[in-house]
């Protein structure tokens, strides 16, 4: 192997060997426990130069180790911070989390403000969240990100107004998982003007935009708020941030993935490789039971890696922006 060759065939094993080699994807498959691993490991894999440290410019918006972190909610959701010892598998940043008790909305939403932070330069937002049973329905539950800005930019008192939302992320009921939003997009003009975050949830088959009735188990006299369906369960969030990293989004887009394969497949056993040159490697993630799933890793320029998985294509590396 020439001194050349070395490394991008030592960047696209270790990416790989990262996400899906042999001993390392048991990290992936447990990121359940501990969301966290597939970010270390993203930042880890996609480290060309040995003095990077991996994800940095992070703002905290919530680890909750000593109060609520100005997160807020209206109506009938009651806030509380839970603790590791009473939910070790919700809880991954320290020893406490936020609880969120809804009691019958129809649309459950948390906010806090956010305009001291200079989100555009930290663009990418990322949380871990719990969510239990959820009344009268089995779906996976969705969440999305909003900003908000001030209606009149010279009053900083006036009411807010929305700027831009994520697409949902879905999660499943009575499982940990990590929602995420790359809002690099959003014009960096609007992000400097944004004031408030939201995080909001729903199950997945039951948009509060959405036109189609929700075909849910209600009680109507219970949930008098005259919409078709009420939220009645918890959902714990926990490690709330603003990063400057791509990486953290693109961490958790593959640690979702692998779980709903798992979900589906069974457990990971092992990689197998059908094809490679000295910018692409392709072939089969193995799961229990024989069952496959395709995988194709690119190496598309100093790095700048892309990794496709099933019906999933993440940008990876720092060389994109």
């Amino acid at each position: 192997m020439s001194e050349k060759e070395r490394p991008v065939q030592a960047s696209r094993r270790g990416v790989l060997s990262a996400f899906a080699g042999t001993g390392v994807v048991a990290a992936l498959a447990s990121v359940g426990s501990n969301p966290a691993t597939a970010e270390e490991v993203t930042a880890t894999a996609t480290t060309t130069d040995a003095s990077a440290t991996g994800p940095t410019d992070a703002v905290s918006l919530g680890t909750f180790e000593s109060g609520l972190d100005d997160w807020q909610a209206d109506g009938a959701i009651r806030l509380s911070r839970v603790a590791r010892s009473d939910r070790p598998a919700a809880v991954t940043e320290g020893e406490y989390a936020l609880a969120s008790s809804v009691d019958g909305d129809p649309a459950p939403a948390i906010s806090r403000p956010v305009g001291g932070i200079d989100l555009a330069t930290r663009p990418h937002f990322v949380a871990d969240v719990a969510p239990g049973r959820v009344e009268g329905t089995d779906a996976p539950v969705a969440f999305r990100f909003r900003l908000y800005r001030p209606a009149d930019l010279l009053d900083g008192d006036s009411d807010p107004e929305p700027v831009a939302a994520s697409d949902p992320v879905t999660v499943r009921q009575a499982a940990p998982g990590r929602i995420y939003w790359d809002a690099s997009d959003v014009d960096s003009g609007l992000l400097d003007a944004v004031s408030v975050l939201e995080l909001e949830w729903y199950p997945a088959d039951c948009a509060p935009d959405s036109d189609s009735d929700c075909d849910l188990d209600f009680d109507p006299d219970r949930d008098s708020s005259g919409d078709d369906f009420a939220f009645h369960g918890e959902v714990v969030f926990d490690d709330v941030r603003a990063t400057a990293s791509r990486d953290s989004v693109a961490s958790a887009r593959l640690a979702a993935t692998f779980r709903e394969l798992q979900f589906d497949h069974g457990p990971y056993v092992r990689t197998e490789v059908t094809a490679e040159s000295e910018t692409r490697e392709e072939g089969r993630f193995v799961f229990a039971g024989d069952e496959t799933e395709p995988y194709r890793f690119d190496i598309l320029a100093e790095d700048r890696f892309s990794l496709a998985i099933a019906d999933t294509e993440v940008k990876l590396g720092g060389g994109w922006s």
